[in-house]
């Protein structure tokens, strides 16, 4: 079976080009799409645990932490322990992450619109859909 010709394949192939396209934009800015990623899940709701962080991107717990990490050596975060639950921490962000979001959502929109050149807005409607579904698939609990 060829990558080319199955939807795990296909699935991959165009999330690396599309990785790779913006990350050659957010290199200058000194992010990767990882991190980026974990700044968007930021911007949508500010100040939230490692552990959501890991559920919302689904990664494991070493991933994050060295996400966070970066982050937080380069000003982009904040860390500070759960005042309720001493085992965990808040990831908050700081002015320059915050700042980040204006910066980088244009080059974000950039990518997407190169990628979904020649696609009929309801060609796209169904891809996000099904996209979705399978995400909910995959992750639901076994």
């Amino acid at each position: 079976m060829r990558p080319e010709s199955n939807l795990g394949g296909l699935l991959g192939k165009s999330s690396r080009l599309l990785s790779n396209h913006f990350n050659s934009d957010l290199t200058s800015l000194g992010l990767t799409v990882e991190q980026w990623t974990l700044l968007a899940v930021l911007w949508d709701k500010d100040s939230q645990k490692q552990k959501e962080l890991q559920a919302a991107l689904l990664k494991d717990k070493a991933t994050i932490n060295s996400l966070v990490g970066y982050l937080l050596k380069n000003g982009f975060v904040s860390k500070e322990r759960d005042h309720i639950d001493r085992r965990s921490f808040i990831i908050t962000l700081t002015p320059k992450g915050k700042k980040m979001q204006a910066q980088t959502i244009p080059l974000a929109m950039r990518n997407i619109g190169l990628a979904t050149e020649g696609i009929t807005p309801e060609n796209l409607e169904v891809t996000v859909k099904v996209l979705t579904q399978i995400i909910n698939n995959l992750t639901k609990e076994k």
